[in-house]
């Protein structure tokens, strides 16, 4: 690892970081080539503190590897990347080492780091210093080449345009309830949800969902164009009192009609494979196929700093 060196990223660094996930993420999947851009990375760093959460690795003055972290009190969960030119050393084992020291210093109990599933290189890694695979989750994508159907929704069920003044309150407090359910879900506070969506610069409230039954929200959608390649559907909720009424699909056909008349004819969305919500089999049921895959790996780790040992290299 002689001559590399990790430093918190700045906003100068977008074009070398985004490179580098780019190159991984085509090496690895390469009919995605291209889908991760420039927009991507400014998007995620919105909501991100740069200086305490992200790590960019340099050899000199060229980035060839970056992580990002998010704090989520004793469970940390982390992401890192390295350039497919730069495989073979340590890059990846300096990443995740320092993940690991900065979430054991500031009191965490578990960490979990997510890589690409065919990233054979970085599962093998995360293996060899003392992580599990905990779950998988899929992109799922549609290549649209007509006008979707409309939606059919339950009887009593209405959409509403979303209004940030009236609605993002109300919003927010159902999507929270519906994820509790969810694998691992942390609860977000409105300020910071606010922050990433509402504040976000591909906040476009058209591209939004919003169901009610009276005036009770029941469900809801966030989509967002010009996202990962197309359109994208960030967010895609149930409460669970109306849930197995068909609320998911008519959700799914709302927002494949949305990001199509906005002009998008790829859209993806990110799920948890191995949920029991069935969420998986709706896409799959509304044409959908995986395109990207990752793999969450997690591993218990004591409140003392850990250093880096004679480990394989990635």
């Amino acid at each position: 690892m002689e001559g590399l060196s990790v430093v918190p990223a700045v906003r100068a660094d977008v074009a070398a970081v985004t490179e580098v996930i780019a190159a991984l993420e085509s090496s690895l999947y390469p009919q995605a080539a291209n889908s991760f851009s420039h927009e991507d990375l400014v998007d995620e760093w919105s909501g991100l503190d740069l200086e305490r959460k992200t790590y960019v690795v340099r050899d000199g003055e060229r980035v060839v590897g970056y992580g990002a972290v998010r704090d989520r009190g004793e469970l940390w969960r982390g992401e890192g990347y390295v350039h497919p030119a730069s495989h073979g050393r340590g890059i990846g084992k300096l990443l995740a080492t320092s993940f690991e020291r900065d979430a054991a210093a500031r009191g965490a109990r578990r960490i979990q780091n997510g890589v690409y599933e065919l990233d054979a290189a970085a599962c093998s890694l995360l293996r060899s210093i003392g992580y599990r695979a905990v779950r998988v989750f899929r992109e799922m994508r549609i290549e649209l080449a007509a006008p979707p159907p409309m939606p059919t929704w339950s009887e009593g069920l209405r959409v509403a345009a979303f209004d940030p003044e009236r609605d993002a309150l109300a919003f927010h407090a159902a999507q929270q309830e519906a994820f509790a359910d969810h694998w691992e879900y942390i609860s977000r506070d409105f300020e910071s949800w606010s922050t990433n969506h509402l504040t976000s610069e591909r906040f476009d409230p058209a591209l939004w969902c919003v169901v009610r039954a009276g005036d009770e929200i029941v469900a809801g959608t966030i989509c967002t164009a010009n996202t990962y390649g197309g359109g994208f559907v960030q967010i895609l909720f149930t409460r669970r009192p109306w849930r197995r009424h068909g609320v998911g699909a008519a959700l799914v056909a709302d927002a494949f009609r949305r990001l199509w008349e906005r002009g998008e004819r790829s859209v993806g969305l990110g799920v948890d494979a191995e949920s029991g919500s069935g969420a998986f089999r709706l896409y799959e049921r509304a044409g959908m196929t995986p395109a990207l895959g990752w793999v969450q790996y997690e591993k218990e780790i004591r409140a003392t700093a850990v250093t880096a040992n004679d480990q394989p290299p990635i």
